[in-house]
């Protein structure tokens, strides 16, 4: 679906390159490594974007037993020169240049691959990580017509803790583009830069803004035992570690 948010194409990456170039100078909090994978598909990427939280590598300590990944995504039609969803939920809780929280409909919660018990995160799309051990998140986008940009960042926050719970670990910037005959190839790959950071907060706003007019969210028959709530989860305050 399309949205009212524009920005032209050259303008788009012209932005996105230029901030990057200040990406050493402006980092993203990263208490941890990234190890990154990305792989074009004939109409697809397939992704692995797998984060070991280590707190030394930014001067603090915490002991997490649980961290995982959100992920918010925006998908840009250099064509048309508007912003696309793969359905109107995504589009509803979307912020300014299309960003929105990437989560399946039906999932009541914004992080990446949480079952609507609230505890499971199904391992297909994200198996937790611990200190020293790394989450991951695997996702495939595909299906999008020729000529996008799609970008997405991936921040790692510290699901249960006794001392840095609801804490951010991370954040990751990953990209791809496919040209005028579909040909899917990687763009950016980099730990993020701040304002994305801003963005991200921006983006679980219009999550927690959403979430109470989501209507039921039922993740179906494909996940028996999983409870039926009567709409989506806001997230809690988030803040870095």
């Amino acid at each position: 679906m399309k949205t009212k948010f524009r920005l032209s194409p050259v303008a788009a990456i012209l932005t996105l390159v230029a901030v990057a170039l200040l990406a050493a100078c402006t980092p993203t909090l990263e208490c941890g490594s990234w190890a990154f994978t990305g792989t074009p598909q004939p109409d697809a990427f397939q992704v692995s974007s797998a984060f070991t939280f280590t707190p030394s590598t930014c001067g603090k300590s915490c002991k997490c037993p649980e961290d995982v990944i959100t992920q918010m995504v925006s998908v840009y039609d250099s064509e048309s020169k508007t912003y696309l969803y793969p359905t109107s939920a995504y589009e509803a809780r979307a912020i300014a240049y299309g960003w929105t929280i990437d989560q399946l409909d039906g999932w009541a919660y914004g992080y990446y691959g949480l079952d609507n018990d609230g505890h499971t995160f199904d391992p297909v799309y994200n198996p937790p990580g611990s200190n020293g051990v790394a989450t991951t998140l695997y996702d495939e986008p595909g299906g999008w017509p020729n000529n996008i940009f799609f970008y997405a960042v991936d921040v790692t926050t510290c699901f249960n803790s006794d001392t840095c719970k609801n804490n951010i670990l991370g954040y990751y910037l990953w990209s791809y583009t496919s040209d005028s005959s579909g040909t899917i190839s990687q763009f950016i790959a980099a730990p993020a830069w701040k304002d994305l950071d801003t963005t991200f907060q921006n983006a679980v706003s219009g999550w927690n803004s959403w979430a109470p007019t989501s209507g039921t969210e039922n993740m179906g028959p494909g996940y028996p035992g999983q409870p039926v709530l009567p709409n989506a989860v806001k997230f809690p305050t988030l803040t870095d570690l």
